[in-house]
């Protein structure tokens, strides 16, 4: 295994401030080596790693005979004594990293590592490589593909027929355009009647008086709609029951208001004793009855 060795200090080894890589943009994905599957649908590739060599990446490619995984197993051995890690990654045929085990991984500084993906039609690209500028290692990979089904993929619209050849539209409407016929003003027609309100023409009718409204100047205040309020209370009363309402001034209740207890028969009754947030009433029905609706419904003048 070679080393890439310089003077620092006192025979000390010189860390390489190069790339790992020849030349000055290197694209060595582009010249990745092809793994070959044998009969059993299995591969094995050997390689052999020196960042002070610039020899820092192996690339290859696999090209698998259709859909199925590949189970891919790594071993390396370090080129020395010192702890290090040989990472290595998978790229689709879009180039996008599926497999990654790198120094994030939690199997990170492990000289075995095992890693498995599903695969399509296509070339794919693995990618050893060292991660210390130090570092030396050889390496094993050993690559095992399975068959898997091949997903159905639609071929519309090729089995579609072309339609039958139609007839020419021509681009603008060449219909002759017809002029509308006069109903009066011309010769041979009557002439037109004259605007109502000028000279030797009626008067005009006059406008329709306007539709009462209340609210507004001169008219009634318009009638509020009814408004239901919970019962907070109800005491016996020798006329039945008497309750209090959960309603007064404040909601557009006041004294003397019609209302009726919701699901109870012959409970009408009139408001009294309102304040601004409730009103009193007697009802001329069992108190039972009115506990158990809890509401009424008073209209509001």
């Amino acid at each position: 295994m070679a080393w890439a060795l310089g003077g620092v200090g006192c025979g000390g080894k010189q860390v390489p401030q190069h790339s790992g890589y020849k030349g000055k943009k290197p694209t060595p994905w582009t010249k990745a080596k092809a793994i070959e599957l044998d009969e059993e649908l299995k591969a094995k590739v050997s390689g052999e790693l020196d960042y002070g060599t610039y020899k820092r990446a192996k690339w290859f490619s696999l090209t698998p005979p259709g859909p199925g995984s590949v189970a891919l197993d790594f071993e390396f051995v370090p080129g020395g004594d010192a702890e290090i890690d040989v990472a290595f990654e998978v790229l689709d045929p879009n180039n996008k990293v599926i497999v990654r085990a790198d120094a994030e991984a939690e199997d990170t500084t492990e000289q075995k590592k095992q890693r498995s993906f599903e695969v399509e039609d296509g070339t794919y690209l693995i990618h050893v490589y060292l991660e210390g500028r130090m570092d030396a290692a050889d390496f094993d990979l050993k690559l095992a593909y399975t068959r898997g089904e091949r997903k159905w993929k639609s071929d519309f619209p090729n089995q579609v027929p072309y339609p039958d050849e139609l007839p020419a539209v021509p681009p603008f409407d060449d219909t002759p355009a017809s002029a509308p016929t006069p109903k009066c003003g011309v010769p041979g027609k009557p002439k037109c009647p004259k605007r109502c309100g000028t000279p030797g023409a009626p008067p005009c009718k006059p406008p329709p008086p306007p539709e009462d409204k209340c609210g507004v100047p001169g008219k009634p205040p318009c009638a509020m709609p009814p408004l239901a309020a919970a019962i907070t209370n109800v005491d016996p009363d020798p006329a039945g029951a008497r309750i209090t309402i959960a309603a007064g001034t404040a909601d557009g209740v006041d004294n003397g208001m019609s209302g009726k207890v919701t699901g109870v028969k012959n409970s009408s009754f009139r408001t009294s004793g309102c304040t601004a947030q409730r009103c009193n009433a007697v009802v001329k029905a069992a108190v039972d009855d009115v506990r158990s609706s809890g509401e009424v419904v008073i209209q509001r003048k």
